[in-house]
C-alpha cells in the first residue's frame, strides 16, 4: 500500500471522517504491520498535542516528527512534489506540500468547527459607546472593560488552558495558575500569560494593536499571514508593544502602565496624537460622531490629560492649544479648522 493511501486513512480517522469500510482496512493494515502502527501511534500523538490554530507552528513541529516516522524519501524535494496532486485532493490546501499534508489541513479544519461550536457556547459582555464596566471570572481573574469592547469567556474553565476572546480594549489582573495558562484571542495576534496584571488595546477598527505590563510578565504572538513567520515577543513591567498591522511590524518601548490604564479611573491621555486619533477616543467615551468638515483639522497633533471632564471642556482646552472650531449636537459634533465655518 502506498504512503498516500496510509496517510489518506489516518487523516480521516483522525478527524473522524473514515467511514466504516475505511476504519476496517486501517484495523487491518495497524495489526499486519508493526511499522504502520508505530507511524499511527506517532501520528495521534502530535494530532493530540497540537494546536493546529496556527498553521506555520504545526508544520514546522510535524517536520521535526517527519524523520521519527521513518519514511523513504519522504523529506526530499522530489518526493513533495510528487505528492502535491495528492495533497490537493485530499486536503484541498496547494500551499501544504508535507507529505502529511492532509493530517495538517484536516486538523485545522477540524479545530476550527470545535472553536466555532466552542464559541457559540460562551458568555459575552458587550460595552457600547460611552459605557464601561467590570467583570470578575470563574478563576478569580479581574476584567475591567472600555467602552466599544466586547470579551467572550465561559463560565467555568476546564482542560489545560483558560482561554478568552477580545475585542476592544480591557485591563487583566489574572488570577495566578501556571498549570492552566490565561490566553487571550485577539483578531491578529494572541496573548498568553500565567498570572500578571497587563493592558490590551485591540480595536478591529484601528491599525494598531497594543499591549503594556504592569506586573509579571506577558507573551504577544503577532497573526502574521501563512509564509511569514514571527517569533512570540515577551513583555516585562512598564514595556509597551505596538504591533503595526499594515506594515507587519511590532515595536517594543518603554511606556508608564499607570497611565496606559488611567482610562480605568476616567483619564484621558493624548500625547501628540493626531486630532483624527484622539476623535475615535472621544467617541467611544461620549459616544457622540465627530465629523471632521476640514481634512487639515485631522492632522493636528495635540496634547493633554483630562480627568472625569466632559465632552466640551476637553474639546475648549484642547483648541487652547491649537486653534480650531467645533460644535456639539445631541448626537454628534462637527470640527473644523479656523478658516471653515460651521453651519
Amino acid at each position: 500500500m502506498s504512503n498516500n493511501r496510509f496517510f489518506e486513512l489516518i487523516s480521516r480517522k483522525l478527524s473522524g471522517e473514515a467511514t466504516n469500510e475505511e476504519l476496517s482496512e486501517i484495523e487491518e493494515i495497524l495489526a499486519s504491520d508493526p511499522a504502520a502502527a508505530a507511524r499511527f501511534k506517532m501520528l495521534s500523538q502530535f494530532w493530540n498535542q497540537h494546536d493546529a490554530g496556527d498553521e506555520l507552528i504545526v508544520e514546522e513541529a510535524f517536520e521535526k516528527l517527519l524523520p521519527k516516522l521513518d519514511i523513504p524519501d519522504a523529506t526530499t524535494q522530489k518526493s513533495r512534489r510528487s505528492n502535491k496532486n495528492f495533497l490537493l485532493s485530499v486536503a484541498a490546501a496547494a500551499s501544504v506540500v508535507l507529505i502529511t499534508g492532509s493530517l495538517v489541513f484536516l486538523k485545522r479544519n477540524f479545530n476550527r468547527d470545535a472553536i466555532a461550536n466552542h464559541r457559540l457556547a460562551l458568555l459575552e459582555k458587550k460595552n457600547t459607546k460611552g459605557v464601561k464596566s467590570f467583570i470578575t471570572l470563574a478563576d478569580g481573574t479581574k476584567i475591567w472593560l472600555n467602552a466599544d469592547t466586547k470579551i467572550q469567556y465561559p463560565r467555568n474553565f476546564s482542560g489545560n488552558t483558560r482561554e478568552v476572546y477580545l475585542s476592544g480594549e480591557a485591563f487583566f489582573d489574572v488570577a495566578k495558575n501556571p498549570a492552566r495558562p490565561f490566553i487571550i484571542h485577539l483578531e491578529n495576534g494572541t496573548v498568553k500569560v500565567l498570572g500578571t496584571s497587563f493592558n490590551i488595546r485591540a480595536y478591529n477598527n484601528e491599525k494598531t494593536i497594543e499591549a503594556s505590563v504592569a506586573t509579571g510578565r506577558v507573551a504577544f504572538i503577532p497573526k502574521f499571514a501563512p509564509g511569514n513567520k514571527q517569533d512570540t515577543i515577551f513583555l516585562t513591567g512598564d514595556k509597551k508593544l505596538r504591533y503595526l498591522l499594515t506594515k507587519k511590524q511590532v515595536i517594543v518601548e518603554p511606556t508608564t502602565s499607570r497611565e496606559d490604564m488611567a482610562w480605568i479611573g476616567g483619564k484621558l491621555v493624548f500625547k501628540a496624537m493626531t486630532f483624527d486619533e484622539i476623535s475615535l477616543e472621544l467617541e467611544r467615551s461620549f459616544g457622540k460622531k465627530i465629523i471632521f468638515l476640514s481634512d487639515s483639522a485631522k492632522a493636528f497633533r495635540l496634547t493633554g490629560s483630562f480627568q472625569n471632564n466632559s465632552l466640551d471642556e476637553i474639546l475648549f482646552y484642547l483648541s487652547k492649544s491649537t486653534e480650531f472650531n467645533y460644535k456639539i449636537n445631541d448626537e454628534e459634533v462637527m470640527i473644523s479648522d479656523v478658516s471653515t465655518k460651521l453651519p
